[in-house]
């Protein structure tokens, strides 16, 4: 597994997965905020931001689909 996160600020975390991850967890965290990647006008990434203290809880739902 690569690296597919960034701290952007003291509490803050950027975390990178693909489209179809993203739709699967959503619901399961507080997301502070998204930014969306698109390809040919199809959403085919998503990096979402999150405080610090769930960053272990999404890595680890993250491994479940092998990010």
């Amino acid at each position: 597994m690569e690296k597919n996160y960034w701290q952007i600020d003291d509490n803050l975390y950027k975390v990178h997965m693909s489209s179809d991850v993203y739709m699967e967890i959503k619901e399961d965290f507080s997301i502070v905020d998204i930014c969306k990647y698109f390809k040919k006008g199809e959403i085919f990434a998503y990096d979402i931001m999150i405080k610090e203290d769930e960053l272990q809880k999404v890595l680890k739902r993250l491994k479940e689909f092998d990010c």
